[in-house]
């Protein structure tokens, strides 16, 4: 027989039993629906947990700082120099190496205002590589001088010695307070910052005057950090070093390198080449990690709950075909008397089974869409207020590959189901089946 007209009959077998074969559907609908709503949400929670983690800093961003020598561990100590920032580049995977250095001013006045300053030297080109948000103004440029791009919470750092205290407010949330300080830093734009930097060993001191030229976005990370061009923050270091600094054979050009990967993956395994070679290292994406195999295993966890249903849709499939078989006997005995092979009569039985399991998917994964959407219109503006992006996020995902494995997963259910059924009406006699009917 052609396998064409076997699909055909097999079709035009379950439309002959709808309800029957519906309610066997029903069955693999819903332990579908249960695998792939219960793996979305464990999905869903992993990605909410990455965008949490992505509030506090780049996932392609490794943090290098410098080490501290004590003693005769001088010999030991990794500087973060020129050679450090020609070994970053050379790593597979690192696309950008961006290094800072940081003073912080002894004090710092801002027309009438008064307080502290901590300032990153940054060549102006790696703002934007390192994905610096401006809020207001500009962000530095090239040939910029003594020039001053505050973060959105510098201006807290300010205050005005005869006003009152602009430290909390009662009732106040962290979101008002954070927006009243971006508006102080703000009002900073455009006016001038005069910083004193103090070499305590020397007692010798500088001022240096910024313009203020932009303000970063308040949901940057470090936001009460201000940023100067590089060669005005080193400038001053040599300033403020001491002599046993100046001693030493191996020096720290930098107190910061950032190392920007292409991937979360090449950022995994370029941190651990940074920290095998010596160097102090950290990484969000470390932290990731844990949370990335706690929630590997909450969604298999939950995957097997919905195995489970789908087991028993499956115990439904059998019973349905076996009782087919019972009722079709002499239909079977016919079809191996016109000379249907062995295989003709199993490829039936597995193709009804198959259907099933096809159809019942495809219904299912339809209902898990729904659902989905429900769930997520319900619960996403909490879980944006619990991860704190602001908007609305997704609980449950179902991304492409889990809606394929659905419906692959559910035929093969479907089909292992049916062999049982198929090799019994294989085995059924057509002298036994046309003497009993």
């Amino acid at each position: 027989m052609v396998k064409r007209d076997i699909i055909t009959m097999a079709a035009k077998n379950l439309m002959r039993r709808k309800g029957r074969t519906f309610l066997t559907m029903l069955g693999v609908l819903i332990g579908t629906t249960s695998i792939v709503v219960m793996v979305s949400l464990g999905i869903g929670l992993q990605q909410s947990q990455q965008k949490m983690y992505e509030q506090w800093g780049s996932l392609n961003e490794i943090e290098v700082n410098q080490s501290y020598s004590h003693g005769d561990d001088e010999e030991n100590i990794v500087a973060l120099d020129d050679d450090a920032l020609e070994y970053f580049q050379s790593l597979e995977g690192v696309t950008a190496v961006i290094p800072m250095a940081s003073i912080s001013a002894d004090t710092a006045t801002c027309g009438k205002l008064q307080g502290w300053l901590d300032v990153y030297g940054i060549k102006p080109e790696d703002m934007a590589t390192k994905n610096m948000q401006i809020g207001q103004g500009r962000l530095l440029q090239e040939g910029d001088k003594n020039v001053l791009v505050i973060g959105g919470m510098a201006g807290g750092g300010f205050y005005d010695p005869n006003g009152s205290d602009d430290g909390w407010v009662e009732d106040e949330t962290y979101e008002q307070y954070k927006e009243r300080m971006y508006n102080k830093s703000v009002e900073m734009l455009n006016k001038k910052v005069t910083a004193e930097f103090r070499n305590y060993e020397t007692e010798k001191t500088k001022k240096l005057t910024f313009q203020v030229v932009g303000v970063m976005d308040a949901d940057m990370p470090n936001n009460y950090a201000s940023y100067a061009p590089l060669e005005v923050v080193q400038k001053m270091q040599k300033l403020m070093m001491t002599s046993e600094e100046k001693k030493q054979k191996k020096r720290n050009l930098y107190n910061q390198i950032s190392v920007i990967t292409g991937d979360v993956a090449d950022t995994k395994t370029v941190l651990q080449s940074i920290k095998d070679a010596g160097y102090n290292a950290y990484s969000i994406a470390e932290s990731l990690e844990g949370v990335e195999d706690s929630m590997k295993v909450f969604q298999l966890a939950l995957g097997g709950i919905g195995g489970i249903t789908l087991l028993v849709a499956a115990i439904g499939i059998i019973n349905t075909m076996v009782m087919s078989i019972y009722e079709r006997t002499k239909e079977i005995a016919i079809m191996k008397v016109i000379g249907a092979t062995f295989g003709d009569i199993r490829f039936l039985f597995l193709a009804e089974a198959g259907m099933i399991g096809f159809f019942g998917g495809i219904m299912g994964l339809g209902f898990s869409y729904g659902l989905s959407f429900i769930i997520n219109q319900l619960s996403g503006d909490f879980m944006g207020n619990y991860v704190g992006t602001g908007e609305a996020l997704s609980l449950s995902v179902i991304p492409w590959w889990l809606a394929l494995f659905a419906i692959g997963f559910s035929i093969m259910i479907g089909l292992l189901a049916g062999v049982y059924p198929a090799n019994r009406a294989v085995k059924l006699s057509p002298i036994e089946a046309m003497r009993n009917n």
